[in-house]
């Protein structure tokens, strides 16, 4: 029997409360601990028949002053329980019926003491965030154990269900969330928060950066600053730079987008370098459309995808170009207004200006 709020018990706590309950052949086992601060918990208090529990509001001032306490955790035999919980009454300070009241009834009853901190209670937000602050402490000595090394222990989150890979290095100020999995020899840099995304080996995530439901192979780089939103499929020895968004898109092997772009909704192929300011416009206000782009592209810079819309292998976008047929392999792809220089065509603006 254990309460709903001691999130710090552990399971090999548990079970060697068990095996000392089994080889005693107790009626009652009760886990206990020595606290610096008793107040709340029911006092534990030894007489020559063993011992018994009193709680706080029907202690006395010597009884208040123990320090050993109830966990609220017990380990009970069925014939015994059944037997004894009916028999437990509400004659106290605040009427109710007490659990620990039933190792009275018993002949067969003891108690172990476990490390305080597997009692807490949470019953509010401090509690909760002292709690939570124990388990996290766990959580990351666990990784560490297992080779992971990090800079700054303190300032970093990872939940329970996280899994990395030896000789990874994680930064400060790093949230790791929701099932991630990451690989070995990776370097996950400072402020990045990494949510449910399966990463490879050799992968480095640089400072500030935001992934969610994605899949790193590996030898990629991610960041500074990028964002993957979900159900990204990154293929090994892919680069994706500052400021680059990517979402729903599958980027594949050696392919560069280093910077200010957006790829949503896309298949880019191999060996393709995606120049800064690119955009596939995916959404024409009612649905989003697929932007397909071959092997071996060289998209210019600022070049705007309009989709649906598929680029050929080896084809180049000139840089400024705005992409609205599908193109054959090896194409030169150019939409450009015609460069036009007027020579000295600033001095007469300026003269007309100045004689305004």
């Amino acid at each position: 029997v254990t309460t709903a709020d001691v999130a710090l018990i552990k399971a090999h706590t548990l079970q060697k409360a068990k095996d000392y309950f089994i080889k005693k052949s107790l009626e009652c086992l009760l886990l206990a601990s020595t606290v610096d601060d008793p107040t709340g918990y029911g006092r534990i208090v030894k007489n020559e028949n063993g011992f018994y529990i009193v709680e706080q509001k029907d202690a006395s001032s010597d009884i208040l002053a123990i320090n050993l306490v109830s966990s609220g955790i017990f380990f009970l035999k069925k014939d015994f329980a059944l037997e004894n919980l009916p028999k437990i009454d509400n004659v106290n300070a605040q009427s109710e019926y007490y659990l620990p009241d039933i190792v009275k009834f018993s002949k067969k009853c003891d108690f172990i003491e476990v490390d305080k901190d597997e009692i807490l209670g949470i019953n509010t937000q401090k509690e909760y965030s002292m709690v939570r602050s124990i388990m996290q402490q766990r959580i990351i000595e666990a990784h560490m154990e297992n080779g992971v090394v990090f800079i700054d222990p303190k300032s970093v989150y990872i939940d329970l269900d996280v899994t990395i890979g030896p000789d990874t290095i994680i930064y400060p100020n790093v949230h790791i969330r929701k099932n991630t999995k990451i690989g070995k020899n990776c370097l996950i840099d400072t402020g990045c928060v990494i949510d449910s995304c399966d990463i490879s080996d050799n992968v480095i995530i640089k400072p500030y950066s935001i992934l969610t439901g994605s899949v790193i192979e590996d030898n990629c780089s991610i960041g500074p600053f990028s964002h993957l939103r979900p159900d990204n499929v990154i293929k090994k020895n892919v680069h994706i730079g500052n400021f680059v968004e990517v979402k729903k898109s599958i980027l594949n092997e050696n392919t560069k987008a280093s910077h200010l772009s957006y790829i949503g909704d896309a298949i880019i192929g191999k060996n393709v370098n995606v120049g800064a300011g690119t955009i596939t416009c995916n959404y024409d206000g009612y649905r989003k459309n697929q932007t397909i782009v071959g092997d071996n592209v060289f998209i210019g810079s600022d070049t705007q995808l309009v989709a649906p819309v598929k680029i050929g292998n080896d084809c180049l976008i000139a840089a400024g170009t705005t992409v609205t047929k599908d193109t054959p392999p090896f194409s030169l792809v150019l939409s450009r207004v015609p460069q036009q220089v007027k020579e000295n065509w600033v001095i007469s603006y300026r003269k007309r200006q100045e004689e305004k």
